[in-house]
């Protein structure tokens, strides 16, 4: 079975981590969030796959190729259609064969290989759902014993039936396009519009449920991902790694090529470190961090719990907890970042984040002795000025002097 992966959306909530690459391009625990997606798709037995993508697109292409590494095939469609997820979908399943069945997923969702391999094995049309702490950000999924009765898309909190979700996970015959194409027409771009003009008609979908689904929609999901996959991560210490002897490695560890471990340094897993980085010495290392390729973290600094993108510098003595640090960021010494109980807006209203640290888009510079309030949010390239107190969100190209409250 054929599986389509739509890949063309940037996402935008997530501020400037995707200034320069789209959302499945993310690097979750050493690899993009789309290649956690094609290794559950092989181990449930998919070996072909065709993704559509869109921003920034090249990205995909230039570094999953042909998927010959991964043991696939992959084709790639660029997403034409301006109607949404429904018009990607069309894209993808225009030559395909209108008497075969395929696989839909989200190229930013991690579902387990044991969950598509029931969607594969479903006789019916069969959507994968699952519970979720916030239905209200997603398509709310009324079920009717295990059968799709009814699907209502992100709906006001007073409409919410219950928690039950759809995760985009969706088995179909390609004949469902035409339905697709004839809601498209009707003026409704959402795949869920389509489904529910499928059941309007008496189209019987029947629902799988999972308790494996991941979701990346705002920064802090990256973390929660981040924890889910690293223990999937082998431990590995590379024998190209110049690891010190007093430094202490324990539990599930991946250091990659080329990396300084210096004395004293402490990393206690899951923790993934890509190559080149530089680490110490007396740095502690701990709690589902991932340290992307070419990072420098300097003496006696601290960093639990977060996910460090590529070449990242951070400097002597700085605390960094719960947070998401974009690509060539910089964090001069003793910056502290403080973690606590936030509210952020969401697609429909207002999120309690429990536990957020800091999250910064691309190319930030935070001088010496800033400190973060907890949730946090830069834009990319924003430079915050020596011994600042920052909080609350900052667009892009801010310049933060004093009274960053």
């Amino acid at each position: 079975m054929k599986a389509i992966v739509l890949a063309a959306g940037r996402g935008s909530r997530l501020g400037g981590l995707t200034d320069s690459r789209c959302k499945v391009m993310l690097p979750v625990a050493g690899r993009p969030i789309i290649e956690w997606v094609l290794m559950e798709l092989f181990e449930a037995g998919v070996k072909e796959v065709i993704i559509v993508h869109g921003y920034a697109g090249s990205r995909i292409l230039s570094y999953l190729g042909s998927g010959r590494s991964l043991g696939m095939k992959l084709s790639f469609v660029k997403q034409k259609s301006p109607h949404g997820t429904l018009g990607a979908a069309m894209d993808a399943l225009r030559d395909l064969p209108l008497d075969e069945d395929v696989l839909l997923l989200n190229g930013d969702n991690i579902v387990s290989s044991s969950a598509i391999g029931r969607l594969i094995l479903s006789e019916k049309p069969s959507l994968l759902v699952s519970e979720h702490d916030h239905p209200e950000e997603f398509g709310v999924v009324a079920l009717n014993g295990n059968m799709v009765e009814a699907i209502l898309e992100k709906p006001s909190p007073h409409e919410v039936v219950g928690r039950v979700v759809s995760t985009g996970a969706l088995k179909f015959p390609v004949i469902w396009r035409e339905e697709f194409e004839r809601t498209v027409n009707a003026g409704m771009i959402g795949l869920p519009d389509a489904l529910r003009n499928l059941l309007d008609n008496d189209v019987p979908i029947e629902s799988i449920r999972t308790d494996t689904w991941v979701d990346v929609d705002h920064p802090w999901d990256l973390i929660k991902m981040n924890a889910i996959l690293l223990n999937r991560v082998q431990p590995s210490l590379s024998e190209d790694a110049d690891i010190h002897p007093t430094a202490v490695i324990t539990g599930r560890v991946h250091i990659g090529d080329g990396c300084i471990i210096r004395p004293g340094t402490v990393i206690e897993g899951p923790v993934h470190i890509g190559n080149n980085c530089d680490i110490g010495p007396m740095a502690v290392i701990t709690g589902s961090t991932t340290i992307a390729s070419g990072t420098r973290i300097g003496p006696f600094s601290r960093i639990r719990s977060s996910f460090l993108m590529e070449d990242v510098q951070v400097d002597s003595g700085t605390w960094l907890q719960r947070s998401v640090i974009g690509p060539a960021s910089v964090l001069r010494s003793h910056v502290h970042v403080d973690v606590g109980e936030t509210h952020k807006t969401g697609k429909v209203g207002d999120i309690h984040v429990r536990r957020l640290g800091l999250v910064t888009g691309e190319a930030c510079t935070l001088e010496h002795g800033v400190v973060s309030a907890p949730g946090t949010i830069l834009g990319s390239r924003v430079v915050v000025q020596r011994r600042v107190r920052i909080s609350g969100e900052h667009a892009s190209g801010s310049e933060i002097q004093s009274g960053g409250i």
